[in-house]
Order: structure tokens, then sequence, then C-alpha cells
């Protein structure tokens, strides 16, 4: 199938951004985001997180032609600031977005806008947390499904669709061991999800909690396969946990569906994790 020139995509990742709303601690005030946000502790951990999981799995995609901007605040500290613009030159496809404090909406409509490029008709855009990674082919399905769906009519200029995928893996970080399970999710998840649209649209994946998709928007979603790798420790804002029900891989099941899927290298970081959380990380 050959691709259409009409459509690009484009990620956005939103990186400590002290966005206007959506936090725990939104309701006490702005100074209180901020602080919790830059405290060199958690930049350390999210950097980790970045650096050994979300980055390596996008490296490793089978499309390379793609685009993560990431949305940072204005306020970020200039040394957290500097070591982002410094992963650019191993990760070409990134690009940062600066901004003030705005709603979650208008924050990522900027940065997509900076990612796509305005004389191509469509973005499929894309969102992704910092501490999670997609599968190696995700970017060549996405573009796939995109197309395909924009040739059918059922994507066109005044009616967006969203894209997900239902299946993956759940990593709790900050266990001992390598405790990584399967599940294949009922509703529309954040993971790996996107939306077609044209340049510049109104509305993105963001614009709605995934959970209330399928309410708003003309959805398409796949069962399978393992599409995104979603981790879970005691630093997920959202509180999320391993669900209930989810399969629990052997060990070196575990380990082949990280490193052969995702293009991580679960055995090497692992040390790293523990440090991070102050586990054992050894079998």
């Amino acid at each position: 199938m050959a691709r259409r020139p009409d459509n690009q995509i484009v990620g956005v990742c939103r990186f400590s951004y002290p966005a206007k709303a959506g936090f725990r601690l939104s309701a006490e005030g702005h100074d209180a985001i901020v602080d919790a946000l830059y405290a060199p502790e958690r930049l350390r951990r999210r950097f980790a997180y970045f650096e050994m999981i979300c980055l390596p799995s996008l490296a490793a995609q089978t499309d390379p032609d793609f685009t993560l901007v990431v949305l940072i605040g204005d306020a970020m500290p200039i040394r957290w600031r500097k070591r982002l613009k410094a992963l650019r030159a191993t990760y070409p496809f990134l690009q940062i977005c600066a901004a003030e404090p705005l709603g979650p909406l208008q924050a990522t409509r900027r940065a997509f806008r900076i990612g796509a490029v305005e004389d191509v008709p469509f973005v499929t855009g894309f969102r992704l947390d910092d501490d999670d990674a997609v599968a190696c082919d995700y970017i060549e399905r996405l573009r796939e499904t995109s197309d395909r769906l924009l040739d059918a009519g059922w994507a066109t200029e005044e009616t967006p669709v969203a894209i997900g995928f239902q299946s993956g893996i759940y990593w709790a970080l900050d266990k001992p061991g390598l405790p990584v399970f399967r599940f294949s999710e009922i509703r529309p998840l954040a993971q790996a999800s996107a939306m077609i649209t044209p340049f510049d649209f109104r509305l993105n994946i963001f614009r709605w909690n995934h959970a209330h998709l399928l309410a708003h928007v003309r959805c398409w979603t796949d069962p399978e396969p393992d599409m995104f790798v979603r981790s879970v420790h005691d630093g997920n804002d959202s509180g999320r946990t391993v669900p209930k029900g989810a399969e629990r891989l052997p060990p070196g099941e575990a380990v082949s569906v990280l490193r052969d899927r995702f293009g991580l290298a679960p055995m090497r970081i692992r040390p790293q994790l523990g440090r991070l959380h102050g586990t054992d990380h050894a079998e």
C-alpha cells in the first residue's frame, strides 16, 4: 500500500509541563504544581524513565518518519532544559516546545503545530507519556491505519477519528524482579492512542479523557498485538496500577517481549531502576 503524502505522524509528550489543570495538586495552586514538578529528585527519575524506556522504543521504529514534540514549561530550570536539548543529537526525531502554563488542549495544540509541516493537510497526532513505550512497529501500523481511514473517507477535514490499540504490557518498575504483565483494555487508553485531524485543527487526542473518547469522536481500535508498555511506579500522578486479571509473564518471556517487541534492554536497566526506587532488581 502506497503511503499518502498528505498525512504526517506527530507525537506530543508532556514532560513535567505545568498545565493549568489535570494534576492532583491543581487545587493547591500553580506554585505547588511547579515545586512538585521541578523537584530535582523527581526530574532525575523522569529523565531516567524517558531515556531508558520512552526514547529507545521510538528509536527502534520500523518507520522512522515521525516527529515527537516534548512539551515543557517555559520555567523549567536551565540545567534540565540543556539536558533535554542534548538528547536531540541522539534522537533527531525530537523537537521541544516550551510554553507558559496553559490549558491541556491549548498547550498541546501549540505543540502539535510546532511539530507538523503546515503544507501537509492531515496530522495523525499521537500521545505518549515520558515513562511509557510503544511497539517497534507502532508508527508503521499507525500510518497504515490512518491512511486507510482517510482513503475510506471515514476521517475527513470535518470528522476527526481516534485510533487506539487495546493490548499491551504493564511493567511495575518499583517492584523487585521483573514484574511484567499483559493486559487487553476494555476502554480506549491514552497510551499509543492517536487522532487524525487537519493541520492545526481545534481538537486533538488530548481533548478528552481517554476513557470518554467513544462518547465524543469516531474511534477505530485494534485488540492486538501488544502496542504499548505502561509503567507503574510510585511517581505516577494518575495513580495507575496493574489491572486486575492481567497475566504475569514468565521472566524469560518478559525479557524477550520488552526487547524484541519494544526495543528495550530490561536486563541492562533493571539495576538502574532498582537504584531509583530502592529495590533489589535481582531475580
